[in-house]
C-alpha cells in the first residue's frame, strides 16, 4: 500500500516538474519575442531631408534606441535635400519601391492622400494611443480629404506657429506697457507709432514698431481673424477676395503706408535681432537664433485679437508610411515610440512644441527660468488652427505672395491686388 502512495506521489512530482519547465520555456519565448528575437528581420526604408546634424541627432536620439527596443527591426535611412525630396519621392513611387517611411510635409499632404500614396493612419492612432495625450489642433493640416473630419494620412511629431516676439527693452525705452491679451491687429499700428525713431535724421527710420509683410505665417493669421480664408471647406472656391480676406490685407499694408510703423521691405528677423524692431510676427522656431544673437530682454505674446476671433496658425512636422509599404506595423512602431518620447531630442529640441503633452508640459521643455515664457505656446493652441496648406498650396502661396509684395511697396492698390491674386490661386487649382 505504501508503495503504492511513493509510486504515485513520484509521478506527481515527475508531472508538476513537466509543468514547470514548460511553462518556463513558454516564458523565455515570450520574453525572446517580446525582445525581438525568433522574430522575422525587417528592413525599414526611412526616407527624409534631415541630412547633416540633424540625421545625427535623429540617429542617435530616436534610430539607436529604436533598434535596442526592437533588435530585429533595422532602419535604413536616406536623407536628401528638400529642393529634391519630393521629385525623388516619386520617382521611388513610380518604381514601384517607395520608403516604407518619411518624413512629410503639410504642403503634400493632399495631394499624396489623394492619389492614394499615403496610408490611412487614424486606425493605428484609435488603436494605440490615447487623443488626450496629444495637441490635437496641428494634426488637423495633415487631415484627408477635409482638415476639419478627416482621417490623419501623416502623424505630426512636433509643430510650430505664428509667435508675437516683442522688444522689451524698447518698450521700457519709450514708456509702453508690455503687450498683454488685449492687444488687437489694429492696436499694433496705434502702439506702434510709439517705436518709429529717425535718430540722425535722414529720413530713414533707425527703429520701427512692426514688420508688415505677406508672409502666410502673418498674413494667414490676419485673414482668419478678420474672419476670412483663402479656400472655402472642399477647396472649391477661392474666398481670399471677399471683405474680409481684403479688410485683413488693406489693414497690413496700411501698417506700411498710413500708420507708417513698419518699413515697405527689409528682414524682419534681422531687424528683430538687431534691437531695431518692437514688434515681430514670425515662426516660433526663431527661438533659438534668438536666444543666441538678440542681446536685450525680450518675450512673446499672444497673437492679436481681430474683429471676428484670435487666430494662432499652426503647422507640424510630421511622419507619413507609405501605402505600398509590406511593414507598415513596424514603420507604425517606430512613428509611436517617437512620437511618445518624454526627453526633448536634438532635431526638434526647443524650437518646436512636441506634439507629446507629457514632454510639452514637462520642465525640461517649459525652461521655465529661461526666456521666452513658452507657458504663451501653450496657450496659444487654444486658437490654433491649421494653415490652408492645401491643394497646390506649393504653388498659390507664392504666387499670392509675389503679387501683394506690389502693395505692401506702394505700388498698387490693395483690394485690386488681392482680387489679382485670388483670380492667380483660381487659376491654379482650375477654378472657374
Amino acid at each position: 500500500m505504501q508503495g503504492s502512495m511513493r509510486r504515485a506521489a513520484a509521478r506527481r512530482s515527475h508531472v508538476s516538474k513537466a509543468v514547470l519547465v514548460m511553462a518556463v520555456a513558454c516564458m523565455v519565448t515570450l520574453s525572446l519575442t517580446g525582445l525581438g528575437f525568433a522574430q522575422e528581420k525587417i528592413t525599414l526604408h526611412y526616407f527624409t531631408w534631415a541630412g547633416g546634424s540633424a540625421a545625427t541627432y535623429i540617429a542617435e536620439d530616436f534610430i539607436q534606441p529604436f533598434q535596442e527596443k526592437f533588435p530585429h527591426i533595422e532602419i535604413q535611412y536616406e536623407a536628401v535635400g528638400f529642393g529634391e525630396f519630393f521629385d525623388k519621392l516619386l520617382t521611388y513611387y513610380a518604381a514601384g519601391n517607395p520608403p516604407d517611411l518619411m518624413h512629410m510635409s503639410v504642403a503634400y499632404v493632399y495631394e499624396y492622400a489623394q492619389m492614394g500614396l499615403l496610408q490611412n493612419l487614424t486606425p493605428y492612432f484609435d488603436r494605440d494611443l490615447n487623443p488626450n495625450d496629444f495637441f490635437l489642433p496641428p494634426m488637423d493640416a495633415v487631415r484627408y480629404p477635409s482638415m476639419e473630419t478627416g482621417d490623419l494620412y501623416a502623424i505630426p511629431f512636433a509643430f510650430v506657429m505664428s509667435t508675437l516676439f516683442y522688444n522689451k527693452d524698447l518698450f521700457d525705452a519709450r514708456g509702453v506697457p508690455y503687450i498683454d491679451d488685449t492687444l488687437t491687429w489694429e492696436g499694433i499700428g496705434e502702439i506702434g507709432k510709439r517705436f518709429v525713431q529717425d535718430a540722425d535724421g535722414d529720413g530713414t527710420p533707425e527703429t520701427w514698431g512692426f514688420s508688415s509683410r505677406p508672409s502666410y505665417e502673418l498674413l494667414d493669421a490676419a485673414i482668419h481673424a478678420y474672419g476670412g480664408r483663402t479656400l472655402n471647406d472642399d477647396y472649391t472656391e477661392v474666398l481670399y477676395d471677399q471683405p474680409e480676406g481684403i479688410a485683413a490685407t488693406e489693414m497690413l499694408v496700411n501698417l506700411v503706408w498710413e500708420d507708417f510703423v513698419s518699413p515697405p521691405s527689409g528682414n524682419a528677423n534681422a531687424m528683430f535681432t538687431q534691437g531695431n524692431l518692437a514688434m515681430n510676427i514670425t515662426n516660433m522656431s526663431n527661438l533659438n537664433g534668438f536666444r543666441d544673437n538678440a542681446h536685450f530682454d525680450w518675450d512673446i505674446a499672444l497673437m492679436p485679437i481681430g474683429p471676428e476671433k484670435r487666430v494662432t496658425r499652426v503647422w507640424p512636422d510630421s511622419f507619413a508610411i507609405s501605402a505600398e509599404s509590406p511593414h507598415k506595423e513596424a514603420a507604425w512602431e517606430y512613428v509611436k515610440f517617437v512620437i511618445t518620447q518624454t526627453k526633448v531630442d536634438r532635431y526638434s529640441g526647443q524650437r518646436k512644441v512636441p506634439i507629446y503633452k507629457p514632454l510639452a508640459m514637462s520642465p525640461e521643455w517649459l525652461e521655465e527660468d529661461l526666456t521666452p515664457n513658452k507657458r504663451i505656446f501653450i496657450e496659444s493652441l487654444n486658437y490654433g488652427e491649421a494653415l490652408e496648406f492645401r491643394p497646390k498650396w506649393g504653388e498659390w502661396e507664392p504666387a499670392r505672395s509675389s503679387i501683394l509684395n506690389a502693395a505692401f511697396r506702394g505700388e498698387v492698390d490693395t483690394a485690386n491686388a488681392v482680387r489679382q491674386a485670388a483670380d492667380r490661386i483660381r487659376a491654379i487649382l482650375g477654378i472657374i
